[in-house]
């Protein structure tokens, strides 16, 4: 058996994806639930980066090989890391950790796993506790690891890097070396060949020492993440109460992390991202705080938002009836599906579809002419959507504004012999 393995909580679960890559940590995860579960109760998964050429194929092979003779079912996600960090300002270490935890988040949403088991240990937790803290983490980041998350499972936490080598070499395990892994290009790996053991000569007990942090460390944070739930989530947007942003430092600060983490992936969010976001609850209205990857947190009239950046861009000209693309949307004009606003087709024809531009006018359904922009501050239009305001125009006069009004100019009359009903249908991600 391998020491300090957690054989007891898998047995919660009945199917499970293993995390393999076929270095000696994977390797024996994968051997010790070979000699502990039945091999239907589990399948591999093994990611190819595509970053180190044929190293990266030969280890990608030698797992579906190993799986291939020992009658393990194996899924391999071929993935361009370096194409994705390029596109999304990631480093090689974040992208790839990046598509790793979406793979496995949507194994376990789809129900092909319980959880992904991976071979997490003793080392790499101790590792991953101070780079939180170097990188100025709060609380949560001096937990490290935990067991289970809900969808990563990590039963080798308590097995040290010798326990493992040990298990390797009395089981005759198989195993590939990954090159990369001698890199110090790479942070962790500078951590672990370097300043790791500098500590550990200092300082005899370093890692158990601080492992007996990040347990009081998650014992604190436990009880402040229970106080740190009062936002709500719509449409990929979170929105957090200013009330809550008032109360203790430490409550505030622990629900900005959580409504992040229910938007995006939460990468290099740092103290001083909180802090700025926090601060914005003595901002003006329409204030906002630029924060890593895209994601941006705005001031609203008794909110803060927290959204992905995207600015939607619009083309096109109305004809008849039928439906209109619009990115992630489309604009439907129907004569029989009477939902939404309704106008004079007719007098809609031969208008262009884009985005709103300076200098455009609005003259509402019974109401007066005024500036497009004043318009949407009448109606408190969040001003991060206002770029992404779909406008049905001539020139420089609105005629509709799908999402909210028709103009006076469009409204059906005595006279209309053509009535259009108009909705706004998200697509789903499929269609996108």
């Amino acid at each position: 058996m391998l020491e300090g393995f957690d054989y007891g909580y898998l047995e919660k679960f009945d199917r499970l994806a293993l995390a393999v890559s076929g270095g000696k940590d994977s390797m024996a995860l994968l051997h010790t639930l070979l000699q502990s579960r039945k091999r239907e109760s589990f399948f591999v998964v093994t990611v190819h980066h595509n970053l180190r050429g044929e190293e990266g194929k030969r280890d990608r092979d030698f797992v579906t090989d190993f799986c291939k003779q020992n009658q393990i079912e194996c899924l391999v996600f071929e993935e361009d890391v370096a194409a994705f960090c390029s596109a999304g300002g990631y480093t090689i270490e974040q992208g790839a950790r990046i598509r790793r935890r979406e793979i496995f988040r949507q194994l376990v949403a789809s129900g092909k796993a319980q959880r992904v088991v991976t071979a997490h240990h003793l080392a790499d937790n101790v590792e991953s506790v101070l780079m939180h803290i170097f990188r100025g983490s709060g609380l949560k980041g001096l937990c490290g690891m935990s067991v289970d998350d809900g969808t990563q499972l990590r039963p080798m936490l308590e097995c040290s890097r010798q326990s493992i080598d040990e298990y390797i070499k009395v089981n005759a395990v198989p195993f590939v070396q990954d090159s990369s892994n001698e890199s110090l290009d790479y942070t962790r790996n500078k951590l672990r060949r370097e300043i790791m053991p500098l500590i550990k000569a200092a300082y005899g007990g370093a890692e158990n020492n601080i492992l007996r942090l990040a347990k009081r460390a998650q014992e604190l944070f436990e009880y402040i993440d229970g106080l740190s739930k009062e936002f709500s989530v719509k449409d990929k947007v979170a929105y957090i109460p200013l009330s809550v942003l008032e109360k203790d430092k430490a409550i505030a600060s622990q629900t900005v992390v959580n409504a992040v983490d229910c938007v995006t992936t939460r990468v290099d969010l740092t103290d001083k991202h909180i802090k700025a976001v926090v601060a914005l609850k003595d901002g003006r209205n329409g204030a906002s705080v630029d924060l890593p990857f895209g994601l941006k947190a705005h001031r609203q009239s008794d909110c803060v938002a927290l959204a992905l950046e995207s600015k939607c861009e619009y083309s096109g000209k109305i004809d008849g009836y039928g439906e209109y693309d619009l990115g992630d949307k489309i604009l439907l004009l129907s004569p029989t599906r009477k939902d939404g606003l309704v106008c004079d087709l007719d007098k809609l024809k031969g208008c262009e579809i884009r985005n709103r531009r300076t200098g455009d006018s609005f003259k509402r359904f019974k109401g007066g002419n005024k500036s497009l922009g004043d318009f949407l501050t009448d109606i408190k239009a969040p001003k991060r959507l206002r770029d992404s305001v779909i406008v049905i125009a001539k020139g420089s006069v609105v005629y509709l504004l799908p999402e909210y009004e028709i103009a006076d100019c469009v409204k059906v009359e005595e006279s209309t012999q053509n009535k259009a009903y108009i909705t706004i249908i998200n697509k789903t991600a499929e269609e996108v």
